[in-house]
């Protein structure tokens, strides 16, 4: 990580020490007291809704780690306080205010920041990939992608990168976070992948999504260049009046510049055809997932902007792997597991289940569980979801959750068995039920958004 003397994040925070050796030299950066471990960190005491940091630095301090030092508010309560401070006007200001100090200090770092609806982990994970092929890179710590997250990924940063991809999420209250996070990391690739209807309950309508999505090309780099996708006409208008250079890609020929023109399947194999502005290339990957394989296209388009050849990229290609529960398939000798439990949302589920149908023959069995922050017309959502479903050639319906039992509806309502559907309210539930439901040789989908845990149900059905 970045190595800073106290003065100097003192000066860069305009914050006041306390208990201080001005010369002392810092090497970590975080926010939550449980997860430091290492000698000469700084704690951000931040403030929320839910939780006050301030709290918790008497249990820093009693941790006994050297070199350990706690950023403060100014009306903090020191009293029986060792360990140095910095007591700032605002700690969470002072963290985004000395993550661009941090990027400032390395320009030639090549910075690609990643946002939509759905994929962002996979794509930074296969962009992470495909880059650490040629070029030192760092990617944005697990899941730490908003408003707090993002920049302690990127104080994370030592320094000696050439590349560091970050994820740009929202939350609440939506518009506006990702201007923020774009202002922090001025990115030289910006990454706009697609607008789905989540958030909804933030965010109120899909046009809102796509205008808050879209603040990622406010503060591109002078020479910087954003990838959108060109197949959404939202994001289309909402992108047509940003400044900076703009490339389009994706399947629709009169709207974008790079274009995915084939998608083959032989065996364990999917053969991409990827028209570059007029010119044709082939790359072969072990993915098969066809919703992550927009993901991989989305990647190779950076990839091929950072230096890497066609056959740099291919060569690559063959140790690129999917995360678990991001796609991630699982055969043992009795079943197939594809693991998708990690977020959903209606676009996504209908996507990957569309795959699912298309991929493999036998019995088919869809575990799905609530998709969440969809706002006011989260019913009928999910009531859509369970009438795409019954169109395919699924055999069983197992929901999990409240809000997933209007997929069972949906499903039941336009013609599939309910003697085909079950309901349980947790996943540990469903997975107890499918080690009795589940025939052998099924393939067996998971899909649910996070909040559901429906990885539980995966280790209760594979016993582990």
């Amino acid at each position: 990580m970045a190595e800073l003397t106290i003065k100097e994040i003192a000066r860069v925070v305009d914050g006041k020490l306390l208990n201080c050796d001005k010369d002392m030299i810092l090497s970590y950066y975080h926010f939550d007291t449980r997860l430091i471990e290492e000698d000469n960190t700084l704690f951000f005491a931040l403030k929320s809704d839910q939780n006050d940091g301030h709290r918790f630095v008497q249990q820093l301090q009693d941790k006994k780690i050297k070199g350990t030092v706690a950023v403060v508010a100014g009306d903090f309560d020191s009293g029986g306080i060792k360990i140095p401070l910095i007591r700032v006007g605002d700690t969470l200001k002072a963290a985004h205010e000395l993550a661009v100090y941090v990027r400032s200090k390395y320009p030639a770092v090549k910075y690609i920041g990643i946002t939509g609806s759905a994929g962002k982990t996979t794509t930074k994970e296969f962009i992470y990939q495909l880059l650490s092929s040629k070029f030192k890179v760092c990617r944005s710590h697990m899941n730490w992608n908003n408003w707090i997250g993002m920049p302690f990924s990127l104080l994370r940063m030592d320094g000696d990168e050439q590349a560091a991809v970050f994820e740009l999420a929202m939350s609440y209250p939506g518009i506006g976070e990702i201007d923020l996070l774009a202002q922090i990391l001025k990115p030289d690739a910006a990454v706009l992948l697609n607008v789905f209807p989540t958030h909804l309950e933030f965010l109120k309508s899909l046009e809102n999504v796509a205008i808050g999505k879209s603040e990622i090309l406010n503060y591109l780099s002078s020479d910087g260049t954003a990838f959108i996708t060109g197949d959404s006409e939202l994001i289309l208008k909402q992108t047509a009046r940003k400044k900076g250079r703009k490339i389009y890609f994706g399947k629709e020929k009169k709207t974008n510049h790079i274009i995915l023109k084939d998608v083959i399947r032989d065996k364990d194999r999917t053969t991409m055809v990827i028209d570059f502005f007029g010119i044709e290339a082939e790359f072969v990957t072990d993915i098969v997932n066809r919703v992550h394989i927009e993901n991989l296209f989305a990647a190779i388009i950076v990839a091929q902007h950072l230096g890497l050849k066609n056959f740099e990229v291919q060569e690559a290609l063959r140790q690129v792997k999917p995360l678990s529960g991001r796609g991630e398939i699982r055969k043992t000798e009795d079943f197939t597991i594809i693991d998708e439990s990690y977020n959903s949302n209606p676009e996504a589920v209908k996507k990957t289940l569309d795959w699912v149908d298309k991929e493999y023959e036998g019995r088919k069995i869809a575990i799905l569980g609530d998709m969440l922050e969809l706002g006011e017309n989260e019913e009928s959502f999910h009531t859509e979801v369970g009438q795409f479903f019954s169109r395919l050639n699924f055999d069983t319906l197992i929901t999990v959750g409240q809000r997933a039992l209007k997929i069972a509806e949906g499903a039941e309502s336009s013609g599939f068995s309910a003697l085909n559907i079950r309901n349980f309210n947790h996943s540990k539930e469903a997975g107890i039920y499918l080690r009795e439901a589940a025939g052998k040789g099924s393939i067996i989908l998971f899909k649910a958004s996070r909040g559901i845990r429906l990885e539980e149900a995966i280790k209760e059905f594979a016993g582990e």
